[in-house]
């Protein structure tokens, strides 16, 4: 049975998720009220919302009165409950950013060094993006993709929130949301909590630097979580609820009190890397600049069509003819082809 002296728990789709949670409110309560009085406990809820976001969003829980005693927003800056709410611990959020204005420096550092030793090595590479924290390349054959990315693991292993990637026979390396982590290990570090005593809970992408070993030893995910998030958790032996959102919430701290911690993958389980290199087309980052870019033409298209009608009325002064000359064109056309058909 673990001693748990911090909880860092996720708000969005982990605390409060999609589905009506109101009848387990109360039993978070005593939760947190039970390790309070046993343990000592400090609860700190992890959010990307601002303050004003999360005060708004958290309503529904402070109204059956249940309130952390410590709030991470942004992805990264601490405020502490007071007499008047919640305040900033302003020297502890100067150290925070100072330290983020530090490791985007290396990233990029890194990044230059890393793409100019590539593709001074291996001909028949090609670069996609590179960007100060992001660096995408092409290989002519999945055998210099592979080589190269188990050279890049290595070189990335000091950078904790850089990850790489290869999707068949592109190698992706970038910077992964790693602010979460960072500011629960600054807290643990002014309350003196080590990393044996925090539970750290989450269910998407931005928590896993919070669930990582030298921030957090006990972690847990609920059901809804992301595959990634799931596979760290198994990997680290975490508990993997059965539950989504506050029902896995309490389910994963039952768990840590009771000893009974289960990290078995759940049947329909899938392995991120399998499912991204079986699927048919291209990468996930392919696919997504590929909607990026279908909806940039979408929106072109509606545009132009509420501008010609806007012509057609002549409520576009000077410019109507000119905007309504490439839909006359188009008209035409269809007209002529219509006419090769009826002759």
């Amino acid at each position: 049975m673990a001693m748990i002296r911090m909880l860092a728990c996720d708000l969005d789709g982990t605390l409060i998720g999609s589905a009506n949670e109101f009848p387990l409110y109360n039993n978070f309560r005593e939760k947190i009220e039970e390790l309070r009085r046993t343990n000592n406990i400090i609860w700190a809820a992890c959010t990307g919302r601002s303050l004003s976001s999360f005060r708004d969003f958290f309503s529904p829980m402070r109204m059956m009165g249940i309130m952390p005693d410590y709030v991470i927003v942004n992805h990264a800056y601490i405020y502490g409950i007071g007499k008047y709410g919640y305040m900033p611990h302003l020297f502890w959020n100067l150290r925070i950013r100072y330290l983020i204005w530090a490791s985007q420096l290396y990233v990029s550092e890194a990044i230059d060094e890393w793409h100019e030793m590539i593709t001074g090595v291996s001909l028949g590479v090609s670069t996609l993006r590179k960007k100060k924290d992001h660096l995408c390349l092409r290989f002519d054959s999945e055998e210099s993709a592979t080589v190269a990315a188990n050279l890049l693991k290595e070189k990335a292993k000091p950078y904790r929130h850089l990850q790489v990637f290869r999707y068949l026979m592109e190698v992706d390396v970038r910077s992964v949301p790693f602010t979460k982590g960072l500011a629960v290990s600054e807290l643990a570090r002014h309350l003196e909590i080590p990393a044996s005593e925090i539970l750290a809970i989450g269910n998407g992408h931005n928590d896993i630097s919070m669930m990582s070993s030298n921030v957090a030893h006990n972690v847990g995910c609920p059901a809804n979580s992301e595959d990634e998030v799931i596979e760290n958790v198994h990997k680290v032996g975490g508990h993997i609820a059965k539950n989504r959102s506050l029902g896995g919430v309490l389910e994963i701290m039952d768990a840590y009190q009771t000893g009974m911690v289960c990290s078995d993958l759940p049947s329909d389980w899938v392995p991120p890397s399998e499912r991204y290199n079986s699927s048919p087309g291209r990468s996930p980052r392919e696919r997504r600049r590929k909607m990026k870019t279908g909806r940039i033409w979408l929106f072109i298209a509606v545009l132009y069509v509420v501008l010609t009608v806007f012509a057609s009325f002549h409520l576009i002064p000077f410019v109507s003819g000119i905007i309504k000359k490439p839909f006359d064109l188009f008209v035409k056309l269809i007209e002529k082809i219509l006419l090769l058909f009826w002759q």
